[in-house]
């Protein structure tokens, strides 16, 4: 849902770039973009930090 959210602002902020530059569309542009490939980056922290804690738990045993 996140992603799709991300390329509709990108969608948008171009279409309105069409008609003109403006700095806000090209913010918008840049969210939609980190909000099209934040699910991986936070997946992948999310990843990191789960093995983390398992390695503690292991190394407790």
């Amino acid at each position: 849902m996140i992603k799709f959210i991300g390329v509709f602002f990108m969608f948008i902020s171009v279409l309105g770039l069409q008609h003109g530059f403006a700095m806000n569309l090209v913010l918008w542009f840049l969210l939609g973009l980190f909000l099209v490939f934040s699910q991986g980056i936070f997946s992948h922290i999310m990843f990191a930090e789960r093995e983390k804690i398992r390695a503690q738990y292991r190394r407790r045993r």
